[in-house]
């Protein structure tokens, strides 16, 4: 893990330079030129000199990489430092990834699950049908859908689109009863579920070593009746409750984009299951056929699906940077677009670090995770097979 870490930061550090060099040769002029009209040549070469356009590429390089390393990552063009953006959108952002890849993850193994072992052709070709279609839809396209027909026709979902945008929609009258904002809760929103949750998994691995489970249901009912409480002691708990339900419409979005992939995985790794010879002597043994399906079958599919995830975490963070525009969420999605607009190639890059830091953090989080499903791993000398 040290080794694969090690790794993962000098491939963040090339991506970082490559994007640097290759962000100043598609723009095709700096940040000064979209107020060219209303100053003149004096004035446009005052502001470059100012802001340290008119230095040789080679040194903003260095000066960039200098703030990298410090972690101060920089100041914008428009004189805010971008940490302060990043700490505002990034909380947020997560407030939609975390809890939708996992959704999405739960809706595609349970789905394949049923698609590969049931013998229920026409039911198993649906499911599968449905997922592939909404894994393959243009996700602007699939974003104007859900907000018009839940948002807007039907009013089970709140704001999106062309109806409210962005923040817009909240309750002013709830939120200025206290003096967090949005991001600020959502950031401890965020670190209670990791909380709950870990205490939660603890638990359903005590219980499977009794030969008990927690199921899903029961696992997201109790999370929801820890976490309130907390929140209600913090004295955000009704403030937590409207971003929620503001937060419903991209989150649904993202998670209906995403769970297709893990269906189709599941789904063959359950077919080729149903033929192995511990399938059969598990039936030889009288067991009952769920749970043949849920503790043999469905254990061995489910690793190259954890393998999927891993390799494709970096589509799904851009899945979720465009929901977020088109829904005009205040997350890194939108923030990025915004600064591509503005030609802010500061905050373009701090959003480009982020993604690439975060998308490290996660692979590392999953190698282990996978580790840990399959014991094969934890053997000497079968470290090569995560390879």
């Amino acid at each position: 893990m040290l080794n694969r870490g090690l790794a993962g930061l000098v491939t963040l550090l090339l991506f970082a330079s490559v994007a640097f060099f290759l962000v100043q040769i598609i723009v095709p002029a700096d940040f000064t030129v979209q107020f060219s009209i209303g100053m003149n040549r004096a004035e446009r070469e005052a502001m470059q000199d100012e802001l340290g356009l008119n230095l040789p590429l080679w040194q903003q390089y260095l000066n960039w990489m200098r703030d990298f390393f410090s972690g101060k990552l920089g100041t914008s063009f428009y004189g805010y430092p971008v940490l302060d953006v990043l700490q505002a959108a990034l909380p947020l952002s997560l407030l939609i990834f975390l809890p939708g890849t996992a959704l999405a993850y739960w809706i595609g193994m349970q789905l394949g699950k049923f698609a590969g072992w049931s013998s229920h052709q026409v039911r198993a070709s649906a499911a599968t049908l449905g997922g592939l279609a909404l894994f393959t839809t243009f996700p602007p396209w699939l974003a104007w859908l859900v907000a018009y027909f839940l948002g807007r026709q039907l009013g089970m979902l709140r704001g999106g689109f062309f109806f409210s945008p962005g923040l817009d929609d909240l309750n002013r009258r709830l939120w200025a009863t206290i003096e967090l904002r949005p991001d600020q809760i959502a950031a401890r929103m965020l670190l209670t579920l990791a909380v709950v949750s870990a205490i939660l998994v603890a638990t359903h691995g005590v219980l499977r070593r009794r030969q008990r489970r927690l199921p899903p249901v029961v696992f997201a009912l109790v999370l929801a009746a820890l976490c309130y409480p907390i929140w209600q002691a913090w004295g955000f708990a009704p403030q937590a409750l409207d971003l929620l339900t503001l937060a419903a419409l991209p989150m649904l979005t993202y998670t209906l984009l995403s769970f297709g992939e893990t269906l189709l995985i599941m789904r063959t790794g359950m077919q080729e299951s149903r033929t192995q010879e511990y399938i059969t002597v598990a039936r030889a043994k009288g067991l009952p056929e769920n749970q043949i399906r849920d503790r043999h079958a469905a254990r061995n599919a489910i690793l190259p699906v954890v393998s999927r995830l891993i390799i494709s975490l970096p589509y799904l963070l851009t899945g979720i940077v465009i929901i977020e525009d088109v829904l005009e969420w205040p997350g890194l999605g939108t923030s990025l677009f915004n600064s591509l607009y503005q030609q802010d190639m500061p905050m373009v890059m701090a959003m480009f670090l982020m993604v690439g830091g975060f998308s490290l953090a996660a692979r590392l989080l999953l190698e282990a995770l996978l580790v840990v499903l399959d014991p094969r791993l934890r053997v000497s000398g079968q470290a090569e097979y995560l390879a």
